[in-house]
């Protein structure tokens, strides 16, 4: 095995262990790490949790370039801390807010008459932690198209958008659900807030790659960023279009029911 240094605390790292700070040697991420790290979600519990939390609140882009560089040893795993914030989210949007009931409530006043619809918007208002976390590949895959000559492949983006939804996450919990607290007994200004917030992604996303490549001009990282919108504003139209598709032609020839479940009443 050839001698390296360690990229936490350079120390000369003979086997698969750092003799000095106890850092696994070096290794890219790729299929197999970022499996392994889902498989550890559950299971492994890393005392950097808060560290990490403190790190991406203060640049989600150089901490994610720290952890992808090989410093890793004093962090959580990053797609294991999207995973635990967005529990948080969904248990705070839920069980402290009552988030979910206030949008049923909501929907009904604004007669919306199709139960489909109704409970559509009722979930993305109330579930949008675990959502974005559960559409991680889909992100990576667009991310990874304008910042491809970066050498960095899929998984590696995986990791970074990891970054990117921990760091809105908790922007979430931190800011706006205690402005959403406020308007408890208003459901419009909370549906507003609520939409609103999305609006910070593009400039979160900005943020986060002059972070990670701070080799980039600004300028060429919005006009990347300004693809990655337009790229992921396609994907969603495609994506409703090819469900409804798929949702009309389940309901014609093998379950009629999901049809009247559709319908307006």
């Amino acid at each position: 095995m050839l001698e390296e240094n360690c990229r936490n605390c350079k120390e000369v790292i003979t086997g698969n262990f750092c003799p000095n700070c106890g850092q696994r040697r070096y290794k890219r991420i790729n299929r197999a790490y970022v499996v392994e790290e889902v498989q550890d979600i559950f299971v492994d519990v890393n005392k950097g949790f808060f560290y990490s939390v403190f790190k991406t609140l203060r640049n989600p882009g150089k901490t994610a370039r720290e952890y992808m560089d090989g410093n890793r040893v004093d962090h959580y795993k990053p797609i294991a801390l999207t995973f635990v914030l967005a529990g948080i989210s969904i248990f705070v949007s839920t069980s402290v807010l009552k988030f979910d009931e206030i949008m049923k409530n909501f929907s009904e006043q604004q007669h919306i008459n199709s139960k489909l619809m109704s409970d559509i918007f009722t979930i993305i208002s109330s579930y949008y932690a675990i959502l974005m976390v559960l559409l991680l590949p889909v992100f990576a895959f667009i991310t990874r198209i304008p910042f491809k000559k970066e050498g960095h492949n899929y998984y590696e983006h995986i990791v970074m958008n990891s970054y990117v939804v921990s760091y809105y996450t908790l922007i979430s919990i931190i800011v706006m659900y205690p402005i959403i607290f406020i308007f408890k007994q208003n459901p419009e200004k909370m549906m507003l807030i609520s939409q609103s917030s999305f609006l910070i992604l593009p400039f979160i996303l900005v943020w986060f790659f002059k972070g990670f490549y701070d080799h980039i001009p600004l300028k060429k990282i919005i006009i990347k960023i300004l693809g990655v919108v337009s790229l992921t504003l396609l994907a969603y139209i495609l994506a409703i279009i090819a469900s409804t598709v798929v949702f009309i032609l389940y309901g014609m020839f093998v379950d009629k029911g999901v049809l009247e479940y559709a319908k307006p009443k």
